[in-house]
């Protein structure tokens, strides 16, 4: 005989969400908003403290790249969950994206407190993605005419 393990949404683990403890239930539900909220999501292991301090930091998904032990990761950043920083305060709007090369470079606005903060998130094949705040000089005006007036 085979056991069912099929999960519904009246339980959790077999375990009737009546009897699940509340600290469960209420740490379930906040995942579940993390993970639907607007952030930035790299794949890397941590970020400075200086982001931190603007950012919560929760892992969104399974850990990708290099497992091998013996292995120097030369040409390869080892492994590493993707991460999403969720804005602790403000509005996040995601300007776009540019290619150069191989790379992938993305853009960010963080708006808090009549301020803006500007965010660049860069992707090289076979290493962790980079995230720097920028000065606003750095953000390509190409990105920015985009939202600029539609009836010009």
């Amino acid at each position: 005989m085979t056991e069912n393990k099929t999960q519904t949404h009246n339980d959790i683990g077999g375990v009737a969400l009546g009897s699940v403890p509340q600290d469960f239930v209420e740490r379930v539900a906040l995942a579940t908003e993390r993970m639907k909220v607007e952030g930035i999501e790299i794949w890397r292991p941590d970020v400075s403290e200086e982001l931190e301090e603007i950012f919560k930091v929760v892992v969104s998904g399974s850990s990708v790249g290099c497992n091998n032990q013996q292995c120097n990761h030369n040409s390869h950043d080892p492994a590493s969950p993707y991460i999403k920083l969720i804005p602790k305060s403000g509005k996040l709007v995601y300007l776009g994206e540019l290619e150069q090369g191989e790379n992938t470079f993305n853009y960010y606005a963080l708006f808090q407190n009549n301020t803006t903060l500007y965010f660049q998130v860069v992707r090289e094949l076979f290493y962790w993605d980079r995230i720097y705040q920028i000065e606003p000089i750095g953000v390509p005006e190409v990105l920015l005419a985009q939202f600029g007036d539609k009836d010009e």
